[in-house]
């Protein structure tokens, strides 16, 4: 691991380490990335081997600090994901945009760090080993079937990737994974989801959570495997089979343990579950339980709202699937605010396609396509999905080009009691 930065103070600075050197080994054992350096520099006692050019030195220290040891590494290589899944969103990506969007990663360390999901296609023996041995839990893995020739269907691999035994190593040794499965009509739905959810479930608690969620089709498929989109019909079919499993895992282990992502519920124009449906939200970054979750926090957060405002007319922009949600529980707490006009405008996706109804992935040029020449009042308030950590859109585009595009002020609330208490 290749130092880029020292703190001072900070331990590192007291050993003297650099800017260019290179941690090679703690207490015996080679570090290969942040995670090793993390684990094994816990210990009581530490023996650093370090290398700086062509010397090779060592430092000793004792553990005697809390918190960082005051280095900032050469980011890590991640692993490229070797598979060809038929519904593989980042080949539906149109060209243009900025290169990491591109980028397919297939990484267990990123499932650990950041709960990205990881096939586990291409862990190894000593992989598996290490994620035990340094407990790396929880791990987030993408299932899709566990029929040996559907999964292969899927992801578009020759061999069969044993995943039930990779499944049972890591759960057998204590830990915790939680699973999704990205539905593709004549794939994995109907039996083939029965069947998958059924030989999973002997797992349980180690294999603590299943989301189940649509594939997501954009309009540059071209080339590519048709797929159909799940319909309505298929949407209610499948929301069935997971709550006929779910009440039975209940009934078994008090646990619902298996979860539809809520674009099945707004497909088939279903009731969104009670929040004890979703138990502790295990699963709310994969799209499960982010309606509930929004509904009861505006049904709290609306006691707070002020009796009145000074007379301010407001723009909420989100997706055409969370439209109706908004509608029915948003839009007459906001409205019964004195003063408060609110304007509600679901975007059409023509950057992705017009099957692509979530907000998360809206961009600002369907935004100010759509927005341009309306009267959108004194404020535009954004999805809090849209922007990534760098405040840009899927399309490279800021909230100040969309503030310029539009003659107006954009905003991106966390919740809507920050809205309310900016107005």
């Amino acid at each position: 691991m290749i130092i880029i930065r020292v703190d001072k103070p900070s331990p590192a600075a007291d050993l003297s380490l650099q800017p260019g050197d290179q941690i090679l080994e703690i207490n015996g054992h080679p570090i290969q990335d942040e995670i090793d350096f993390q684990y094994y520099s816990a210990d009581a006692r530490l023996r650093l081997v370090i290398q700086r050019g062509a010397r090779v030195f060592s430092r000793s220290l004792r553990r005697t600090w809390e918190g960082s040891f005051g280095v900032e590494f050469h980011g890590m290589k991640y692993r490229h994901c070797g598979n060809r899944c038929v519904f593989c969103f980042i080949d539906q990506n149109p060209g243009g945009l900025r290169r990491s969007l591109y980028f397919k990663d297939e990484d267990y360390r990123l499932s650990f760090l950041y709960g990205n999901y990881v096939t586990l296609t291409n862990v190894t023996r000593r992989d598996l080993v290490r994620i035990v041995e340094q407990r790396l839990s929880p791990i987030y893995v993408s299932i899709h079937a566990v029929d040996p020739e559907v999964r292969r269907r899927l992801l578009g691999i020759k061999h069969d990737d044993r995943l039930m035994e990779k499944i049972r190593f890591l759960t057998d040794q204590g830990i915790e994974v939680h699973a999704q499965i990205v539905l593709c009509p004549g794939y994995n739905d109907g039996l083939v989801l029965q069947d998958t959810l059924q030989r999973l479930y002997p797992f349980y608690p180690g294999l603590q959570s299943v989301a189940v969620v649509p594939l997501g089709l954009t309009r540059h498929r071209r080339g590519l495997t048709y797929l159909p989109p799940v319909s309505p019909l298929l949407a209610r079919q499948t929301l069935r089979i997971i709550e006929k499993y779910a009440q039975g895992c209940k009934r078994d282990s008090d646990c619902y343990w298996v979860y539809a992502a809520d674009e099945f519920y707004l497909r088939a124009r279903a009731p969104i579950p009670p929040r004890a449906r979703y138990e502790d939200f295990s699963q709310i970054e994969n799209g499960v339980g982010m309606c509930r979750d929004l509904i009861d926090t505006v049904k709290r957060q609306t006691r707070y709202f002020p009796k009145r405002v000074h007379a301010k007319r407001i723009t909420l922009v989100t997706g055409r699937s969370a439209e109706p949600l908004l509608r029915q529980h948003v839009l007459p707490p906001l409205q019964a605010v004195s003063g408060l006009q609110v304007n509600l405008q679901a975007v059409v996706n023509r950057f992705f396609g017009r099957r692509v109804t979530v907000s998360g992935l809206l961009t600002g040029q369907d935004i100010a396509r759509q927005l341009k020449g309306a009267h959108n009042g004194d404020l535009l308030v954004l999805p809090p999905n849209c922007l990534n950590h760098d405040g840009l859109f899927l399309d490279d585009w800021t909230p100040q080009q969309l503030e310029q595009s539009l003659g107006v002020r954009v905003y991106q609330p966390s919740n809507f009691l920050q809205l309310v208490k900016v107005l």
